[in-house]
């Protein structure tokens, strides 16, 4: 067994082990790091962990996916997320002596507000953001086999509460002779440094697992994701869904085997993915589930998206539904700093 493949082992036992008590939502600090990195990855669902062209924001979801075709092509990512909320990643990947290294930034923006006293009188403002650099690098097992890890300092600053902290990404990629592709990734094992109020919180762990199939007599790649498999049982009650009767008696909506087996599952798919243009659908069970509301559900899962390429720029759009109540586009750019390749 070579010793890079004796790495990658150790790394996905160990992060394996620590998923076994990994949380979601609510229960973990530095969320922003789970937010899709790139409009790609909107427009298809919002997590899919196969290489999306040579695009190195890709990189952010699955380090594995770093390669040297991705080099000298700049490329960021911005949306006005939810409540003004302002979102971005900037991506690049240098050619090195011992192969391509991958740099990246993540940030989020909360704004700026009013800050007050208990009685309402106004104190003055305070703001809110977080952002994590990022630094990657990916290593060829076999002729179809790669891995790649990213490491990741994290800073946050929630009013006068500062935190810092940070999380190392492992990730494996299979691609067949038939247009398949296979990704592993184990994301956000770390832990916070300084803490907000002295109590120690853990990051968003995540295993995922994407299936991706170009298919071979027609223009379409589709795509097939299972998120969060570190909890198998992912699926709670959404109160949009309780019922009362004449009596004031509530019941809850009914969770059962089915529901988590499919809170798990990400459908995309990708029309025309070798032509300039792309037009990308995405559908994410999971958030369908927890952000929909009675008789409108299908909605707050959908997403899509399109994509245009000309000789020295890229551009990508992405929508995705979240709730009836608001919903997030994002814009990708690509530059070609070497069009004539």
């Amino acid at each position: 067994m070579n010793r890079p493949f004796r790495f990658l082992l150790l790394c996905f036992v160990a992060l394996g082990v620590h998923g076994l008590r990994a949380q979601l939502g609510g229960t973990a600090t530095y969320r922003f790091l789970s937010l899709p990195p790139s409009a790609m990855q909107v427009g298809l669902g919002g997590k899919q962990m196969v290489a999306l062209h040579d695009n190195p924001l890709q990189n952010f979801v699955n380090p594995a996916l770093i390669d040297s075709a991705q080099t000298r092509k700049p490329a960021l990512n911005y949306s006005n997320w939810i409540a003004d909320i302002n979102y971005g990643n900037l991506a690049y990947v240098w050619n090195t002596p011992y192969g391509p290294v991958f740099t990246g930034v993540h940030y989020i923006n909360y704004g700026r507000f009013t800050a007050a006293d208990e009685d309402g009188n106004i104190t003055g403002s305070f703001h809110g953001g977080e952002t994590a650099v990022v630094l990657g690098y990916a290593f060829r097992l076999h002729r179809r086999w790669q891995a790649g890890v990213n490491i990741k300092w994290i800073h946050s600053v929630l009013a006068s509460y500062r935190s810092d902290g940070a999380a190392l990404d492992v990730g494996l990629i299979y691609r067949n002779d038939k247009g398949g592709q296979w990704a592993l990734v184990m994301r956000n094992l770390g832990r916070q440094f300084t803490t907000y109020n002295g109590t120690r919180e853990p990051l968003p762990f995540e295993i995922d697992l994407t299936y991706a199939q170009l298919l071979e007599h027609a223009p379409l790649r589709l795509f097939l994701t299972a998120e969060n498999l570190q909890k198998p049982r992912i699926a709670f009650v959404n109160t949009a869904y309780d019922q009362t009767d004449p009596n004031g008696n509530v019941t809850h909506q009914n969770i059962t085997l089915v529901h988590h087996i499919f809170r798990h599952l990400i459908v995309g798919a990708e029309l025309f993915p070798r032509k300039r243009f792309n037009l990308r659908l995405g559908y994410n069970f999971r958030r369908a589930g927890e952000l929909g509301l009675k008789d409108v559900n299908f909605s707050s899962g959908l997403s899509f998206g399109l994509g245009l390429r000309l000789r020295r720029f890229a551009l990508q759009y992405g929508y995705g539904q979240m709730h009836a109540a608001g919903n997030n586009p994002f814009i990708g750019l690509l530059i070609f700093l070497n069009p004539s390749k």
